[in-house]
């Protein structure tokens, strides 16, 4: 079986379930505030303060700013829209939380040695003698078994498993669960690379990446990737690897028939690769500088080498096109998208504190934002006679589970949101896009694995 048949499983028995009237009025789109379309920048300050938010790609300071400020912190840990909380460690080793939505700071956790976000928003900590607390829905559970050894990094898995890769004085990668013993795995040397959901770890040995399931017994599969491999990721949705090689260039790998795909030649060797959300874009290291190479992957080519500062958090990629990086003394946003990689923003001073993109925005802004893209629609409409072309997924009476569902596809790198019904008689819709065009409607219906079909404004019923 498949390593991600059990989530898309489920998803289908709910879809299936769930899935009603095709009607949508595209023209009552939510102003949401969570979600990919929504996409905002948090400014952490990194000797304590007040947090702001600042809007992608413009980074025109948001409305919101917090009401309690920040202790002196030591790098931020994530952001779950969904629940509307970002988190980060401080100076003291304490988990601190900020709730977007109060806008109020809490201390969660006290001496942690390390902390990650899961991809279904649950957090997890390691305490100074290595016991692990898992934090579901602000409830603390821990552990039954201790972290062996200093974790090089820590992933979550959408099955409530901690992933913990310990890189001395061997490579070992651990897997700990609240109620089952632990597991130890040797890894041989080389960079890691765990999938989204956590249900995949490749690492990219000297002669080809190595597959573990983490959630099964199965032996590892070997992939020869002639090269010499220095850097790997995997897609958002977990499909491919990108395996970046000496050799200057990267290979795709598909994931489930481990075949070679396509093949990107790069300038020189990566040594270390990023993506984004959405599967769009990479951002290739190169072995000396302060630069990246910009790869285009529907195009598979490196469109040009942009300037960056290569940081903990940054640089990052945000939606939908837009490229963080520190510049001097200042934050940066350029368009990936555009030619030439114009600015689109500047935060002046920005360098000296943390960044971390979250998908949410303030209701006032979303709102706005939604006013402002329905002129821009309206004003295109006027001159081209190709309508928005959305997937909808999914019809349900019940608003939590359309909220749910719209928060995996989130986690799965699609840009999903609610649309919450018109009249009485109406459902809760879950919707991907807007796409260009419906051929790549078509081909991310095709890709997701489950039940969808394409509607546009022009499917728009009379109210």
């Amino acid at each position: 079986m498949k390593p991600s048949t059990t989530l898309a499983g489920a998803i289908l028995l709910l879809l299936s379930a769930a899935c009603g009237d095709p009607q949508l009025t595209l023209s009552d789109l939510p102003a949401t505030t969570r979600g990919p379309s929504a996409g905002s920048l948090l400014r952490l300050p990194r000797n304590g303060g007040v947090a702001q938010l600042y809007l992608v790609p413009t980074l025109m300071p948001a409305s919101w700013t917090g009401e309690d400020k920040l202790p002196a912190l030591l790098r931020p840990v994530g952001a779950d829209a969904g629940q509307g909380l970002a988190f980060a460690l401080d100076t003291k080793r304490n988990l601190v939380g900020l709730d977007l939505d109060t806008r109020r700071v809490r201390t969660y956790i006290q001496q942690v040695r390390d902390a990650t976000l899961g991809p279904d928003g649950a957090l997890y900590a390691v305490d100074a003698d290595g016991s692990v607390i898992q934090l579901v829905r602000r409830t603390a559970v821990r552990f039954r078994a201790k972290l062996q050894g200093a974790p090089t990094e820590l992933y979550g898995s959408m099955k409530g498993l901690l992933l913990a890769h310990v890189g001395r004085p061997a490579s070992v990668l651990e897997v700990l669960s609240p109620d089952q013993p632990p597991s130890s795995t040797a890894l041989p040397d080389g960079p890691v690379a765990v999938s989204l959901f956590g249900d995949l770890v490749a690492v990219a040995a000297d002669t080809g990446v190595i597959l573990y399931q983490p959630h099964s017994k199965a032996r590892p599969h070997s992939v020869s990737v002639p090269g010499h491999p220095r850097s790997v990721i995997f897609s958002p949705s977990g499909h491919r690897l990108y395996v970046g090689l000496e050799r200057e260039s990267i290979v795709a790998i598909d994931r489930f028939t481990r075949e070679r795909l396509e093949k990107i030649d790069l300038p020189g060797s990566a040594r270390e690769l990023r993506g984004d959300p959405y599967g769009r874009w990479i951002l290739a290291r190169p072995q000396t500088g302060d630069s990246a190479w910009v790869i285009d992957i529907g195009r598979n080519r490196v469109l040009s080498s942009v300037a960056v500062r290569w940081d903990a958090d940054l640089p990052a990629l945000a939606a939908p096109n837009a490229l963080l990086t520190r510049r001097g003394g200042d934050l940066v946003a350029v368009d990936l998208a555009a030619p030439g990689f114009p600015e689109t923003g500047r935060v002046a001073g920005g360098a000296a504190d943390f960044w971390l993109p979250v998908a949410w925005r303030p209701p006032s802004d979303a709102r706005a934002q939604a006013a402002a893209d329905s002129g821009r629609e309206a004003a295109a409409a006027d001159t081209s006679t190709a309508p928005s072309v959305y997937l909808q997924v999914s019809s349900s009476q019940n608003p939590a589970w359309a909220d749910e569902l719209a928060a995996k596809l989130q986690a799965a790198g699609l840009p999903a949101s609610v649309l919450p019904p018109g009249r009485s008689d109406e459902s809760y819709r879950v919707v991907l896009g807007p796409y260009a065009s419906r051929e790549q409607a078509e081909e991310t219906g095709r890709k997701i694995g489950m039940p969808s079909f394409i509607v546009t404004a022009q499917d728009t019923p009379d109210r």
